[in-house]
This record gives structure tokens, sequence and C-alpha cells, in this order.
């Protein structure tokens, strides 16, 4: 049984940028097995154990398409959570694909991965969070974050297309999850999540106000982006730039954070969208297992059939990764088709100075500023 995490009240001024770019660099050996050998495990996993969903998010950006009602049983999660380990992953983000707290099992699921020994983590909407899986997410995963997208009822329909009863009741599940990290002591890191973009930018003050009164560690700004192959939306409002640093001027504390992605804004800021890299390396480091028990090259591929790279119900973890499909569909990427910013963009970007000699003498850092959370790249 992996050793439970130390208890620990509030984040302070010990809880660093858990969204920084370079983390990769925090993985030393696994980034020089991959420019010795072209091959590498992932660190990091991502799982889906469901495809369904208790959210009407218009712009959903879960597994495609998105009437797939794939549901891993229990006995498979478990299964996959194994051979995660074994395979050498660090961490598992549990998210989708759909909205992991409408599986019957999670809570079961978090506690198996943290015995397996794997950082664990949550991404939900939140409206599932009740009082015993809010034990059980408190009590297994380092860190939790609540997609809420908004500030109002009014940006709350408009972002996740439900009423005010459903918001309500997320409010209130988080201010019950807070409650309950500060009496148990658990050392989870507890965070608010926004997607911005220009037509909700007038809720993203308000949203850093909301997160304190809610009692969350961190409120969270990423872009909005695209799906696979569709139109890139408006990344460059001043407005949405300008509420953020507004945000945390007033509302930033020692004990709660207003967190963004600042590395992503930046490049907007400077109008670098374009990719500085001819190849996605990022694959290699941060795997996608979806609730139909494919893999697929990145979360921005789920569930399309040409990026699936092997099949978990017909052959291991181990041996999908080292197969001939794996190798073949990797060279299919499109980078032209995949969204800006992606999940892979900020690491591949120090990937691509690495393995092209545009950067010779690194000298790895034992530690960096935005390194906590380091196993989730």
């Amino acid at each position: 049984m992996a050793r439970p995490y130390p208890r620990k009240t509030g984040c302070g001024k010990d809880m660093k940028h858990p969204f920084a770019p370079d983390k990769i660099l925090a993985h030393k050996t696994r980034v020089s097995q991959w420019l010795k050998r072209g091959v590498s495990r992932p660190i990091t996993f991502e799982l889906d154990v469901t495809n369904r969903c208790n959210s009407n998010c218009p712009a959903c950006f879960g597994f495609y398409p998105a009437l797939d009602s794939s549901r891993m049983k229990l006995s498979d999660i478990q299964s996959v959570l194994s051979q995660i380990r074994a395979a050498g992953g660090k961490a598992v983000t549990f998210t989708g694909g759909g909205e992991p707290t409408v599986h019957p099992d999670l809570a079961q699921a978090l506690r198996f991965a943290r015995a397996c020994g794997l950082d664990t983590a949550l991404i939900t909407n939140g409206l599932r969070l009740d009082s015993g899986l809010a034990a059980a997410v408190l009590e297994t995963c380092i860190w939790t974050r609540i997609s809420l997208d908004a500030a109002s009822p009014a940006v709350f329909k408009a972002t996740h297309g439900l009423g005010a009863a459903a918001w309500k009741r997320t409010l209130a599940n988080i201010t019950a999850l807070t409650r309950l990290k500060r009496k148990t002591g658990s050392a989870c890191t507890i965070g608010i999540g926004f997607l911005t973009s220009p037509d909700t930018a007038h809720d993203i003050v308000p949203f850093a106000a909301l997160g304190r009164t809610l009692g969350v560690d961190y409120a969270q700004y990423r872009p909005f982006l695209r799906l696979h192959g569709g139109k890139d939306p408006d990344y460059s409002s001043a407005r949405v730039a300008a509420a953020i640093t507004g945000a945390e001027k007033t509302y930033a504390t020692t004990d709660y954070r207003i967190l963004n992605s600042a590395h992503k804004y930046g490049l907007i800021a400077r109008g670098e969208l374009a990719r500085n890299y001819g190849k996605c390396y990022g694959h290699n480091f941060a795997a996608v297992i979806c609730a139909d028990m494919k893999m697929y090259v990145c979360c921005h591929m789920r569930g399309i059939s040409s990026y699936s790279i092997g099949d978990l119900k017909k052959n291991s973890l181990a041996e999908i990764w080292t197969s001939a499909k794996r190798a073949k569909t990797i060279t299919f990427i499109n980078l032209k088709r995949c969204p800006p910013l992606c999940r892979c963009d900020s690491f591949n970007r120090i990937l691509w100075m690495l393995k092209n000699g545009t950067r010779p003498a690194l000298k790895w850092p034992e530690s960096g500023p935005g390194w906590q959370h380091r196993n989730f790249i």
C-alpha cells in the first residue's frame, strides 16, 4: 500500500505554479533516454473512465463523437492502472472523455490508483462531488480542479449549457469540499478552472472573487482552444489579458493564488501562435487512454480513429507502446490541423530545441519555480 500523503491545510507561500511549461525538465532521465534512443516511456497518463456526461457544454472538448457512451468496467480500470504503473507511469489524471464522477466506481478507482503508487488527480465539473466521493478525492488526489468556467448563472449556462439549479449545486459541492479539506487536513490542492474567451471576459475578475469565497486554493485561467481540425477562436482579446491581470492584483493572497497559463498568454500577446518546431515529440511523454479502451496520440485526438495507436482490449499497454501501429500512426500527425497552444505545445518547444541542438549546453536544474505536481506535465 502506498504511503498516504502528508496532511497540510491551505497552500500558502509554499504553493508553486503547477502549470509551468518547463516541468518536462524535471524528468532528466526520461528525456535523456529519448534523446539517445528516440524512444521513451510516458510520465503522465490521462484516463477517461467514461464518455457519459451530466453536463451539456455547447463547445464540448470531450470524446469525439460526443454521442459515444463507452464506460470502463472497474476490473478494466484496475488492469489499466496496474499496467500504467508497470510501464513506468508516474501520474494519472482522471478526466474526460466524459465526466469521471458519473462513473459509479470512481471512488474505488481513485483508491486503487493511489494504492498502485501513482500520483493521482481529478478534473471534474463538480456536479456529482457528493460527500462520499469528496472524501475519496481528498484522501487520494494530489490535486483536483473543478471546471467551472463562469462566475454567474448566465455565463454558466453559456459555457456548460445548464441552468441555475446546477450552478447552485456545483457551488455548494465546492464549498463542502473545501470545508472537508480543512476539517481533515488533506493536502489535496483544490482549484477552479476558467477557459477564457472574449465572450466571457466580463466574468474573469468576478471568477477570482468567487474562488476566494468558495475557499479553494487557486483560480486558474487558460485560453479556450479549438477542436482538432476546427476553426481558430479569437485568441487575441486584450480584454482577457487585462482582466486576468486585474483579477490577480485584486484577489490574490498568500493563501489563494490566481494562476494562468502565462506561457500561452505570452505567445498570444506576442503574436507567436505559429509553431517553431516541425514535429510533435510531446506524445512520447503524456499518454491518453479513453473509455473505449483505445489509446490515442493525444487528448486532442480522442475518438479520431486515424489517431488511435492501439486497443487495450486486444493488446497490453506495453505492446501498444512499442507497436508498429503506434510508430506508423504518429507519422500521420498534421501540426496544421492541431490547435495552437495544444496540450503538448509547451514542452514540444523545449524538446525541439534539445533534439536539434539549439540548446546543447542545457544544465538540468534540480528544481524549478513551477514544479509543484512535477509528475503532471
